[in-house]
């Protein structure tokens, strides 16, 4: 049996673009023969639905009740809900961290500097991924469509269900020459008609953000294109 996960997927009120309430994430997974997914909604840097005014423990804290609301209302669908974010970090480059948990958060409040160097540190220590969302993305609001420096990534979203196909060969042409890379495929989904597209699967069942690490680094998963 294997598990669908969608791998990068905003709700409202977190992101200010997102679409789907946390009452109805769990059922649109489960309805669309998802097992879960990971939550990454935008944060402090990002198009962010919370108060970048507040405290950074005050926002830590604001940004979290979403997640502990969709994973409320989606275990009644038996769906697991990963916690994870998105973060902006300039030039409408963006990253996924994998691993990531609320207690690293308020451990780390340089990070509300928006570096990816920080990040980078941050998550290697707590054995976590950095991962660079929709590569080559080419928008209005993006003045920087390159990659961050190798040093910084462990990987990319390879397929981004909102991207052009072009912009995702362009990735796909990109993790050939990095063949340590973890790819992801994402359905950068701001709405429910769009959870169920694209996500990996695998034949272990993922709950924690350790577990959807374990899962990464293990390669054994496939994606959903």
């Amino acid at each position: 049996m294997g598990y669908k996960y969608q791998m990068h997927a905003h709700t409202s009120p977190c992101s200010a673009c997102g679409r789907t309430l946390p009452e109805q994430l769990g059922r649109s997974l489960y309805e669309g023969g998802y097992q879960g997914c990971v939550l990454t909604n935008h944060f402090h840097g990002g198009n962010s639905g919370i108060d970048r005014g507040l405290p950074w423990k005050d926002f830590v804290e604001e940004y979290v009740r979403d997640w502990e609301a969709c994973a409320g209302y989606a275990a009644r669908y038996d769906i697991d809900v990963i916690f994870s974010i998105e973060e902006h970090l300039g030039g409408g480059r963006e990253i996924l961290c994998y691993g990531i948990t609320p207690e690293i958060l308020l451990s780390h409040p340089e990070l509300i500097n928006h570096r990816i160097e920080d990040y980078a540190a941050v998550m290697a220590e707590a054995g976590g991924l950095v991962i660079q969302a929709h590569p080559f993305r080419r928008r209005g609001y993006i003045t920087d469509a390159a990659l961050f420096e190798e040093v910084f990534l462990d990987g990319i979203e390879v397929c981004n269900m909102a991207n052009a196909p072009e912009m995702n060969a362009e990735a796909e042409a990109e993790a050939e020459r990095h063949p340590d890379w973890i790819l992801v495929c994402g359905g950068d989904a701001h709405n429910a008609a769009s959870l169920c597209i694209g996500g990996i699967e695998t034949e272990r069942r993922m709950r924690e953000p350790s577990e959807l690490v374990a899962i990464l680094k293990s390669r054994e998963y496939r994606l959903i294109k």
